[in-house]
């Protein structure tokens, strides 16, 4: 009884259809995406943020500017665990890399440097190329360093995909296992 004269099937149809476009409405309203989650493959962000979480971002040509690990310091603000925001960014922009999840430790504007300690180690970043981020994973064991020049150059804020915001524990996995699988067998 899929189908009947009176069109049952259209009419599911069209309420899927609806309930996705309010759905992604609804997302895009309070976030600034349509779809605002990221899964999280990898360590860097250990211990605030895991493999497998879940990463549901906003937009910050709607919410605002990201806020630094130094600005968060002085203002008393933290994200995940510790001063300033985390940013998910494009690596020098490149849409076929892999987007990466990281702190921001400092905005800087050409030709400033930066020399700062955090937890007893010191970063170093002398004479920037033009206005931008530097950026950091929070792990201490695997990200000894800022990102910038080694992972990326100094990220461009048209580079950044969006701030992370809210954290859901393994729901990731979801979406990181079946495209393990997908590309272990390709």
């Amino acid at each position: 009884m899929l189908m009947n004269r009176r069109g049952v099937l259209p009419r599911s149809i069209i309420g899927v259809i609806f309930c996705l476009l309010l759905i992604f409405g609804i997302s895009y309203i309070a976030t600034g995406f349509a779809t605002p989650f990221v899964a999280v493959q990898g360590s860097s962000m250990e211990p605030h943020i895991h493999e497998g979480d879940l990463i549901i971002m906003i937009s910050i040509d709607r919410y605002g500017d990201p806020i630094s690990y130094i600005d968060g310091r002085e203002m008393g603000y933290k994200m995940f665990g510790d001063y300033g925001d985390v940013i998910i960014y494009r690596p020098n922009g490149d849409n076929d890399q892999a987007p990466i999840i990281h702190r921001v430790i400092a905005y800087l504007e050409e030709g400033e440097s930066l020399f700062i300690k955090i937890d007893g180690d010191i970063y170093v970043f002398e004479d920037m190329p033009y206005d931008g981020y530097l950026t950091k994973g929070d792990n201490k064991a695997t990200n000894h360093m800022l990102d910038q020049p080694f992972i990326s150059k100094p990220v461009k804020k048209e580079w950044i995909i969006g701030k992370a915001k809210f954290r859901i524990p393994y729901l990731g996995y979801l979406s990181i296992i079946p495209r393990e699988i997908i590309s272990d067998l390709f």
